[in-house]
């Protein structure tokens, strides 16, 4: 019943707020902004009602879809705004159970030629640079003939 009051209570501020925006519109000889407002106005109110309208009829237990005699008996009371649908759709998310064999033969080169740089670098864990001659990234070394 507060639900009821408080909705109605609501839709009646903002029809007033829109008439009001509406007349300093008018005062101002037709100011488009405070125009486009009283519309806003209008059309919060209208949400408003939609929506309650919305949650009513969620609560109990119809919808557009159903036909008559079709849903079963709604809950009464405070229960009916707890009460889940006795059947809820779900799919539950299945993992492929084997990898997928590659066919994309640039993807096949790739993935060769990273295995191959991942081979090297467990090789030479200093990097490429230490190949020639230049010191690895946060070393202190200077090259010589710098100094």
């Amino acid at each position: 019943m507060l639900g009821h009051v408080l909705v109605l209570a609501a839709f009646l501020t903002m029809v007033l707020l829109g008439r009001w925006q509406l007349d300093v519109s008018n005062s101002k000889h037709f100011s488009l902004q405070n125009f486009a407002y009283s519309i806003q106005w209008w059309a919060f109110s209208v949400f408003a009602v939609l929506m309650w309208i919305r949650i009513i009829r969620d609560a109990s237990g119809q919808s557009k879809s159903a036909t008559p005699g079709t849903a079963g008996p709604a809950p009464t009371g405070s229960t009916a705004m707890l009460s889940a649908p006795a059947e809820v759709a779900y799919r539950r998310y299945v993992p492929p159970s084997a990898p997928v064999a590659e066919t994309d033969p640039i993807r096949m080169a790739y993935n060769d030629y990273l295995a191959a740089l991942a081979r090297r670098d467990e090789l030479h864990p200093a990097g490429p640079s230490a190949d020639r001659g230049e010191p690895a990234a946060g070393s202190d070394r200077t090259p010589e003939g710098d100094a």
